[in-house]
């Protein structure tokens, strides 16, 4: 076990052309999330805020595991859809972000010390266009642009075109990015993905208002020269609004380092359907991404 240290900021902002901001987040006891509300003002609004309601009561378990977050979802998916039936549409959120297996209670707002073990992995969970990144540091301890790294994959049909080899990553942007083929209260249903993650480094979690406006070397250039969260949360937004501002922009920025940050190898797995941290199996050992690029991911 090792003494760790955890610092996080986060922010939302409205953008410059949006008349409500439908972004809601959470840094609660290890739970740390974005989601980015749609279905018009009252129905986006509603959608985000009912899911972290939801991921609220999750943060105040003392243990989480696979079963109790797709359960939290669960809850999630039943009450955006009755917020759609409501209101006689479709109402739907993303969710991205961290869950620590375990609750962590700060003693101040925003930084906690706590002992950590460092073979102790985390979960990242996705549905939707909403995205969590990670960022390691350098030989000198200073955060490296060039190990940015995006642990989840858009649900989107633009990613659907690349990922299938329809289109190269440079033709289909020719796709609208807001395109979802997956949110929380879909009527078809959804299948969140999950992630393993070692729990160490600079985590960035946000809203396509982020990086709808900027691209990735922007966002991780922008990222490596902050060295506290808050800076990094509030220059985030700054080159989110200067780019444009078209929709609003949500950032988490959470740091874990001590004693044993860069010293272990940091990695994110995606888990298969009925994998937990606990029975990870060979074939995802197997298939561990270590610090590539963001846009190899």
């Amino acid at each position: 076990m090792n003494d760790m240290q955890i610092h996080v900021a986060a922010d939302s902002n409205i953008g410059l052309r949006r008349r409500a901001n439908q972004d809601s987040f959470i840094i609660d006891d290890g739970v740390f999330l974005v989601c980015d509300g749609m279905g018009g003002g009252v129905g986006g609004q509603r959608a985000s805020s009912a899911a972290v309601d939801r991921f609220e009561t999750l943060a105040s378990r003392f243990s989480r595991s696979r079963t109790t977050i797709g359960h939290t979802i669960d809850l999630a998916q039943a009450d955006v859809l009755a917020i759609g039936q409501e209101l006689g549409g479709v109402s739907g959120t993303t969710v991205t972000g961290l869950i620590a297996p375990g609750r962590i209670e700060r003693d101040a707002p925003g930084d906690v010390a706590l002992e950590i073990n460092p073979d102790m992995d985390w979960y990242v969970i996705n549905i939707g266009d909403s995205r969590t990144y990670h960022m390691d540091v350098d030989s000198d301890g200073q955060w490296d642009a060039s190990t940015l790294c995006r642990i989840t994959r858009d649900h989107s049909r633009r990613q659907e075109a690349i990922d299938s080899g329809e289109m190269l990553p440079e033709d289909a942007v020719i796709i609208p990015r807001n395109i979802i083929t997956q949110c929380i209260g879909d009527p078809d249903g959804i299948n969140p993905d999950f992630f393993a993650v070692r729990p160490t480094g600079r985590f960035i979690i946000c809203s396509d208002g982020l990086h709808g406006e900027v691209d990735d070397a922007a966002i991780a250039a922008t990222a490596a020269a902050c060295a506290d969260p808050q800076t990094a949360v509030d220059e985030l937004i700054r080159i989110a609004l200067e780019a444009g501002g078209t929709d609003n922009v949500t950032v988490i920025v959470l740091d874990i380092t001590g004693e044993y940050a860069g010293q272990k190898v940091w990695h994110a797995s995606r888990l298969a359907q009925q994998e937990d941290l606990e029975t990870v199996s060979d074939e995802t050992l197997d298939t561990i991404r270590i610090q590539k690029p963001a846009n190899q991911i």
